[in-house]
């Protein structure tokens, strides 16, 4: 019998892989136990790990995170469309859909798992650096787990590395209910087991593993129905962010986004890109061909590269973006520019723009999972369901303090259906391109309110989850078909 496997197995201390090309691993790919010496090794592993995540989200994040909320549709020069573009927006993708393959996630938490496995039995010179790489482990296992209960509902739940042809490589799918308790467990043990005096933004720290637990536990109150506790246990991780004296939130909001100035005091966590070490990602759907732009306007201010805009804003969104023309979000989220040569108007966000070098385009600019901005924004939303308007709006109001220049923009006395309102279309022109509004706007039940695809399909059981790939579900026999509602 061919042996095909879900998880795939580890290649080095830094990379992981399978031959796909290959029925039987060899030998030389396990990893031994002997591979993992001294500190050195683990700490390899983990920014391997990092890297794997960072590859798995680097389309990921926006095809799974914000491409099915009906804001965004085919680019607008040249009308061009792509299919895998067009079913996410239409939520009619299906099983060969190439995010529907949950294989990359798979990879990153099989290396978490290594890391947990073996960093323990190696010898620090420091024991807080080897909490701080089991820490990381944790972070991330949570993490794609987090994504993948989100994204697929009932997942397989493997927490040994595989290291071995005879390991069980055909694990069936556990409820989403026991993988979002492994969630949990992972977040809390990356707390207790994280250093008080990491601050990375590269890696992970207390901060990140604080946002990932407000992030989760908002999601647990109001998607899972699982109760008061969570809506408080977002309020403390919420709060110990806010705590933290290296966070702050930008005085420019086009800085976040700018390659100069990207690691500045906002960022809670983001990816690294950087040219000759990993660049790219999904703002390459975002660029005009350099052929379509005169050569005076390249990057100047007309993002221009080899590719084409595949994809941007609905007009119905663009509005939203331009409803206060004094907006100074609005530069960084959305710009026109008629092209006279050209005769040609280009719409256009300025945010992960990257780098340009030599009249080249370098996607390089990080790609950030949270700021200090979403944690404020997920304050607003716990004041919300705590029945504290007042208190809902003076958050939204420190975030949009920087886009309207006034520190009270939103009077504090509204109703409780008005804040929401503000909270949703706050979130809407705060976080564009981002990857998170999907998110947001489901556990704002708002969801069906912009992608009227998806509103016309929402008797569908399941429509909310992607579909599992082909690849998948013919490699093992044991995940039991595709997800209903999805046949």
């Amino acid at each position: 019998m061919k042996l095909k496997y879900i998880i795939p197995v580890i290649v080095g201390l830094s990379l992981v892989a399978c031959h796909k090309d290959l029925d039987i691993p060899q030998n030389s790919q396990l990893v031994s136990k002997d591979m993992w010496k001294d500190e050195a090794d683990a700490v390899a592993a983990v920014r391997g790990a990092h890297s794997l995540m960072r590859t798995a989200f680097s389309q990921g994040l926006v095809y799974w995170g914000e491409y099915r909320t009906g804001l965004w549709g085919p680019g607008n020069h040249g009308g061009l469309t792509q299919a895998e573009r067009d079913q996410v927006y239409q939520s009619s993708m299906n099983s060969t859909h190439t995010r529907a393959d949950w294989e990359q996630l798979y990879r990153t938490i099989n290396m978490a798992n290594l890391i947990l496995k073996y960093t323990p039995d190696i010898n620090f010179v420091s024991a807080a650096t080897q909490n701080e790489m089991m820490a990381n482990a944790y972070f991330i296992r949570a993490n794609c787990y987090y994504w993948i209960a989100r994204i697929w509902g009932d997942a397989p739940l493997v927490l040994e590395g595989t290291e071995s042809p005879t390991q069980n490589l055909f694990p069936s799918r556990a409820p989403v209910a026991q993988v979002l308790a492994q969630v949990e467990s992972d977040i809390q043990a990356g707390i207790e087991t994280m250093p008080a005096n990491i601050t990375s933004r590269k890696q992970a720290s207390l901060a990140s593993l604080n946002m990932l637990k407000a992030d989760y536990s908002l999601w647990m109150y109001k998607v899972r129905n699982a109760g008061q506790n969570y809506l408080t246990a977002a309020e403390t991780a919420v709060t110990a962010v806010k705590s933290y004296g290296h966070l702050a939130l930008s005085a420019s909001y086009a800085n976040v986004f700018n390659v100069a100035t990207e690691s500045g005091t906002e960022i809670i966590y983001a990816w690294n890109y950087q040219q000759e070490e990993y660049t790219g990602g999904y703002p390459a759907d975002y660029q005009f061909n350099s052929a379509t732009v005169t050569a005076a306007y390249h990057f100047n201010p007309v993002v221009v590269g080899t590719g084409q805009q595949w994809t941007f804003y609905t007009n119905a969104y663009g509005n939203i973006l331009k409803e206060v023309p004094a907006d100074t979000r609005l530069l960084t989220n959305y710009q026109t520019f008629h092209d006279p040569q050209m005769n040609q108007t280009f719409n256009f966000t300025n945010k992960y723009k990257g780098s340009w070098i030599n009249n080249t385009l370098v996607l390089d600019a990080d790609i950030i999972l949270y700021r200090l901005a979403d944690a404020y924004m997920f304050d607003a939303e716990i004041k919300l369901y705590n029945d504290d308007i007042p208190g809902a709006i003076q958050a939204v109001n420190l975030v949009v303090k920087r886009a309207y220049g006034t520190d009270n923009y939103y009077s504090l006395s509204q109703t409780p259906a008005d804040a929401k309102a503000i909270i949703v279309k706050e979130r809407l022109k705060e976080f564009p391109a981002e990857g998170k509004l999907w998110w947001d706007l489901i556990r704002l039940d708002a969801v069906f309110d912009y992608n009227t695809h998806l509103a016309a399909k929402q008797g569908q059981p399941n429509i909310l989850l992607w579909p599992l790939s082909n690849n998948s579900i013919n490699d093992n026999p044991n995940l039991g078909g595709q997800t209903p509602g999805w046949n």
